[in-house]
């Protein structure tokens, strides 16, 4: 009867090792954001880990998996984070913690949804007195990334057969998206060379390079482009922000940082300064979280908004003859 009731706890000690490991394994969709979440640390991954096994279980799909994931983006306290769908990147989750006021400025939530984000918004330049040229870069979503990137560039190539040898880019109006058109549009005014990047929580750097004008992203040719027009780094170069800057904005923006003859001009952007991975958890859904903090070519880190040298308030709908920062901009060229 003793070696009888032996066996039986010997098999329910086994069994319950069993439950405990089938409770404690991760679920891959966790097991991937704890291991390249830029805040892995801070999060308590086996309660997690339990409550998304809990709300996910016998779910399938996008929507049914929605909570789940919900609650997976805000444990992460990522601002920055969503889960987006694969055939357009269009977001199904998104972070709905906390967010620290940080004393930025407020905003106008209106503005932010029928300007900032209006999807049919698009790169736009124009020729200003004194051979000033005007590049307005507003965010860029899912696309080519080589017509998109060819449309910035011809008009830099436009602007500068004009004579243009000064320079606004205006990322006031930008809210993200695609970083690599902006950027591979931009390259002959950004300069050659190791530009910026992102830097991990191992301090692993993600270089971001041009090379006669060609934009590498951490080794990876963007796109081929045509190295025109010669811009030199003697050429002026005045950078608009606004609150309404962030993500890619901020990233396209920081290429610019430690440029000779560049000023940056009007409110610190958005604060949204972290490079995030793109990686694929089903076969409809990416999980786009931090995972690197934007650094400039000088490896400075932006942990935070990315900061002006001289402070105006972006006004919203003005004409350019009437708008704050770019007179400001225009008599700072023309010196």
């Amino acid at each position: 009867m003793k070696n009888i009731g032996l066996f039986i706890l010997l098999a329910f000690l086994v069994q319950s090792c069993k439950s405990q490991q089938l409770t404690e394994a991760f679920h891959p969709i966790v097991l991937k954001a704890k291991e390249t979440s830029l805040y892995t640390k801070k999060v308590d991954w086996k309660s997690v880990n339990a409550k998304f096994i809990e709300l996910t279980k016998d779910k399938k799909g996008a929507e049914e998996m929605k909570e789940g994931l919900q609650y997976l983006i805000n444990s992460l306290g990522d601002k920055h984070a969503t889960v987006r769908y694969a055939k357009d990147y269009s977001i199904l989750v998104y972070y709905t913690g906390e967010i620290k006021d940080d004393g930025g400025a407020k905003i106008d939530g209106n503005f932010l949804n029928t300007v900032i984000n209006d999807v049919t918004a698009k790169f736009s330049y124009k020729l200003l007195d004194n051979d000033i040229g005007y590049l307005k870069v507003v965010g860029i979503g899912a696309g080519d990334v080589k017509t998109q990137a060819d449309f910035i560039r011809n008009g830099l190539v436009e602007l500068k057969a004009g004579g243009v040898e000064k320079w606004i880019v205006d990322l006031r109006f930008n809210g993200g998206g695609n970083m690599e058109p902006m950027i591979a549009g931009l390259a002959p005014l950004i300069g050659e060379g190791f530009i910026g990047g992102s830097i991990t929580t191992h301090n692993e750097i993600y270089p971001y390079t041009i090379t006669d004008s060609q934009f590498d992203n951490y080794g990876r040719l963007v796109c081929e482009m045509d190295s025109l027009p010669k811009i030199s780094p003697e050429e002026k170069v005045a950078v608009l922000l606004s609150r309404y800057t962030i993500s890619s904005g901020e990233m396209t923006a920081i290429t610019f940082k430690g440029r000779p003859n560049t000023r940056f001009i009007g409110e610190p952007s958005g604060g949204y300064t972290t490079g995030n991975g793109f990686d694929r958890i089903s076969e409809d859904l990416f999980l786009a979280i931090s995972q690197g903090v934007f650094i400039d070519r000088n490896k400075k880190r932006y942990d935070g908004r990315v900061g002006v040298d001289e402070y105006i308030e972006f006004q919203h709908s003005v004409p350019v003859k009437d708008d704050n920062q770019i007179k400001y901009a225009i008599g700072w060229l023309n010196e």
